[in-house]
């Protein structure tokens, strides 16, 4: 019964596909410590690879190419460091200072809010919620004051290994990339050259949209905290920009930060509250109305239930970094079983085999 199905070609196709997908899972965790930076280098030599090649047409040699991209883009990241980092620190120490006085408000805000329930519901209710949730904050606060020197040496090390990482796969990716495709049986030779063009093609345009969509928020965002007057307008919008990179619940999560801040400030400020959400709302609108159908349309054709459950099944597996890579790793998994289904069905005709380069066909 087993053999049987597995001489279908669409169980042949499900074992190839399982098969993989367990390798890649364990791949990852086998490399859990470094993945975050290898993440970020594979996607700067996504971003990268295509001004290399350019400049390669333009009579560079290929050494030359990389140093000067790579160069290129230390030299920005050193002046947004510059510019950037300070205006974050200064506002991140701002709101630190102010972090005791948040949390002493809302702990008071959440006993009073019990208190009301239980008195218009007759019922008997913890009111000492407030105070349980301010200790565990502070705990919270310690651990991440301990651990904040951790953190600067884990940035430290990315600093230097992402770029290494990065130099090293503009010039010997395709090197690495073309031998591990030499392994492959002369039968499924040009069906997973048709499946990795694909994928790769696929991935690398949600990678440039995802981000230049992400930078879009952060940017409006910030505008719209400054305009009204938010004193950790950078911080925040930053903070929305990235939050955005996770579908739905992003720019959810986007409206705690910047709402907490403001509920433990002081007075509870309604109007503060309702212009953050309406900045959050009009960065949606839009992101919505503009970016998404221009940057982010036809590069990913997935249901919205498969993108919830991703996100959170992603998130609770590998946290925010699970959450980010959910879209991308559900995508390549989606075009790798389709291909795999398609190909070993004998469906590899002249409408798709256009989609390889010429020196594949021959």
């Amino acid at each position: 019964m087993i053999m049987s199905l597995f001489r279908h070609p669409i169980g042949r196709a499900f074992a190839i596909y399982f098969t993989f997908v367990f390798g890649l899972a364990l791949m990852i965790t086998l490399l859990t410590p470094v993945l975050f930076p290898l993440i970020l280098a594979f996607i700067l030599f996504s971003i990268l690879e295509p001004i290399k090649n350019r400049l390669i047409r333009g009579g560079l040699s290929q050494l030359t190419a990389i140093i000067l991209v790579l160069m290129a883009v230390m030299a920005s990241g050193i002046i947004c460091l510059v510019i950037g980092i300070p205006m974050l620190l200064d506002q991140w120490e701002w709101l630190q200072t102010r972090l005791p006085i948040i949390a002493t408000k809302i702990a008071q805000l959440l006993d009073t809010f019990g208190s009301s329930i239980a008195n218009s519901v007759g019922m008997q209710v913890d009111t000492r919620l407030g105070e349980r949730w301010l200790a565990d904050l502070k705990d919270q606060g310690t651990s991440v004051v301990v651990s904040s020197a951790g953190i600067m040496v884990q940035s430290a090390f990315s600093l230097v290994f992402i770029p290494i990482v990065t130099f090293f796969l503009m010039r010997d990716y395709r090197k690495m990339r073309n031998t591990l495709m030499s392994w492959l049986p002369n039968k499924a030779y040009e069906l997973g050259w048709l499946i990795y063009f694909r994928v790769t093609k696929r991935l690398q345009r949600y990678v440039h949209s995802v981000f230049i969509q992400s930078a879009i928020v952060a940017f409006v965002t910030t505008i719209g905290f400054y305009i009204i007057g938010l004193d950790t307008a950078v911080l925040f919008g930053v903070l929305a920009g990235l939050l955005n990179l996770i579908p739905y619940i992003g720019p959810l999560l986007s409206l705690l930060p910047p709402m907490l801040s403001t509920l433990g400030s002081g007075a509870i400020d309604i109007w503060m509250l309702v212009s953050i959400a309406m900045v959050i709302l009009a960065a949606q609108i839009f992101d919505n109305v503009v970016v998404i159908p221009n940057l982010i349309a036809q590069t990913v054709d997935l249901h919205p239930m498969m993108v919830l459950f991703g996100v959170v099944v992603f998130g609770y597996l590998f946290g925010f970094l699970g959450m980010i890579i959910a879209i991308p790793v559900l995508t390549a998994s989606k075009f790798l079983l389709m291909g795999l289904i398609h190909g070993l069905n004998k469906k590899l005709t002249e409408d798709t085999l256009h989609l390889l380069p010429a020196k594949l066909k021959s």
